[in-house]
């Protein structure tokens, strides 16, 4: 009979925990997205050049930036790139290239995908403008 009872245990136990662990739970705030970024975005239109490889063929596009950063920006491509893709792009009003990956993409409604684009190695002069830092700057006494 003991036995009996240590099975009824045991597999009520088991069915609580899981009942517990599939139980709603509410929903945790994460910080809002400004307070996650490394850099500042500022709305720009610059033209740029992409070009990469999609799946064993290279591409290569014309665009614009909707948004830049200090270690990134935002472009919209016919290209249907994906995350973690490597990209060149230059920045046609200087003629300066630089490596970058795909950190997101997204399709649009008409068919090309925004890219969001972050640098493999720091250029924070790349688009010619001075971003102010999200890091907190040190007082000096």
């Amino acid at each position: 009979m003991s036995l009996v009872v240590g099975v009824v245990t045991i597999g009520l136990l088991t069915v609580t925990i899981r009942l517990w662990l599939r139980r709603p739970r509410p929903l945790i705030r994460t910080p809002e997205r400004k307070d996650r970024r490394r850099s500042s975005r500022v709305a720009l239109a610059t033209p740029v050049f992409v070009y990469g490889w999609l799946a064993d063929e290279p591409f290569a596009e014309n665009t614009e930036t909707l948004n830049v950063s200090a270690v990134g920006g935002l472009i919209q491509l016919s290209a249907k790139v994906i995350p973690s893709q490597e990209l060149i792009i230059t920045n046609l009003q200087t003629n300066e290239d630089l490596a970058c990956r795909v950190a997101r993409s997204i399709g649009t409604e008409n068919g090309k995908t925004l890219a969001g684009l972050d640098f493999l190695q720091a250029s924070p002069n790349f688009w010619q403008i001075d971003f102010v830092s999200n890091q907190p700057s040190a007082s000096i006494d």
